[in-house]
């Protein structure tokens, strides 16, 4: 399948490119869905044959210009697909867009059960764009109606390139948060730690309980420094009509907010819930975007050394991501085959900074939510990971234990 063009990419997609080969640390996002139910080599191909034509770069491979970088040449479908590696060694085998496609599909079929285990590179796709290209996929799968198509035109950033220096600066000014106490601050292997929460749909409070649970495991460990917990949390630079469709590339940028971890869940997220309205209210999101697009047209090996400045990779404690979700995937799924396959479970993962350790992302679904910590295991074992998930899981228990108590009195 021969693509229809090149797509350049953009200052923040080329970072994600330069942050991976300057650390070593994986810049690749993960989706790894169960399904039961039969499922045939011919309805896999098929589907991410639909996935290319579509959004073109998914199967393509990256070209360093003399100016940048670009997603050129053929969709190389047959190079999408693995169905001999095991789902630890999928996470952890870095992509290399130059070499391979950056979306890629691991099957493993057991008879009746299945695990498709999607994942790509950050180069080509943020958090919020990558699960709705899985959702794609999905349905496709079913032969069920597409989302709509959005063309890959880069919206114009409504701020002045004054007020973003000046955003940029009072950035600069903000204080870091404290650094979760880690084995080692080095690259190495990732996994992933889970949990489930009946009927908590909030992220503030969610990202509140994370920052609760950062400090009290630091106090544990003898290293608290301060109480003050940085978190990281992606703003969508999509405009709200175009939410229903996709865009390839990079459409996020972070707000860093800062509180004492010491305050009350209630307080705490009030507090980071505040900070964040202000930051959006004063465009601070807007203001590295606006920067830093000139930047595509830098040649690629000074880029590259520009990328890895640490004013550049964030000094956030942690990330934060919140992905609202419906019941209308696994509805489809089930309906679309008439009852032939059933979407079962679900497991997400994201990157980890190097100087982070771990980051948290959260599925909130209707009826539950699905809390997930991504951890370096140079930085925390899997024991400390379910210590982290365990006092998160603390923080939101009391704060409902609570809420309970008053009805019943």
């Amino acid at each position: 399948m021969t693509a229809t063009r090149s797509t350049r990419l953009s200052a923040t997609d080329a970072f994600f490119v330069a942050y991976q080969e300057s650390s070593g640390v994986l810049m690749q996002l993960g989706a790894e869905v169960d399904l039961k139910g039969r499922i045939t080599r011919s309805d896999v191909e098929q589907m991410l044959d639909h996935i290319v034509r579509r959004w073109p770069p998914l199967g393509q491979r990256l070209r360093r210009n003399f100016f940048g970088l670009s997603w050129d040449g053929e969709c190389r479908t047959s190079e999408m697909l693995n169905t001999a590696a095991g789902l630890s060694e999928w996470r952890n085998r870095p992509i290399d867009p130059f070499a391979e496609p950056p979306f890629q599909l691991l099957w493993i079929a057991r008879g009746d059960n299945n695990v498709l285990a999607f994942r790509a590179h950050h180069a080509v796709v943020d958090g919020e764009g990558f699960f709705a290209v899985c959702g794609e996929a999905l349905r496709t799968l079913v032969h069920l109606g597409t989302t709509d198509f959005i063309d890959d035109h880069r919206t114009s950033r409504k701020i002045s390139v004054t007020q973003a220096f000046r955003n940029l600066q009072q950035l600069r000014r903000t204080k870091p948060g404290a650094r979760i106490a880690m084995r080692s601050c080095s690259p190495g292997e990732t996994s992933v730690v889970e949990r489930d929460v009946s009927g908590v749909a909030n992220g503030w409070l969610c990202a509140s309980a994370w920052t609760r649970a950062i400090h009290a495991w630091n106090n544990s460990r003898g290293n608290a420094p301060t109480s003050l917990i940085s978190i990281e949390v992606p703003v969508s630079l999509r405009r709200q009509r175009e939410r229903g469709g996709v865009r390839i590339g990079n459409w996020i940028s972070p707000i860093t907010v800062t509180a004492d971890a010491s305050q009350t869940l209630e307080v705490l997220a009030t507090d980071l819930k505040k900070q964040m309205r202000g930051a959006m209210r004063q465009r601070m999101h807007l203001a590295l975007p606006k920067l830093s697009a000139p930047a595509r047209f830098v040649p690629w090996r000074l880029f590259r050394k520009l990328a890895a400045s640490p004013e550049l990779t964030g000094y956030a404690t942690s990330h934060f991501a919140w992905f609202e979700q419906s019941r209308a995937i696994h509805d489809d799924v089930f309906r679309g085959s008439n009852g032939a396959l059933q979407m079962v479970d679900q497991q997400i993962y994201t990157p980890v900074c190097l100087h982070m350790g771990a980051a948290m992302a959260v599925l909130a679904w209707p009826d539950r939510t699905q809390m997930f910590i991504t951890h370096r295991l140079t930085a925390l074992t899997t024991d400390d990971a379910n210590t982290l998930a365990d006092l998160v899981v603390e923080e939101l228990d009391q704060k409902y234990l609570k809420k309970r108590q008053q009805v019943e009195i």
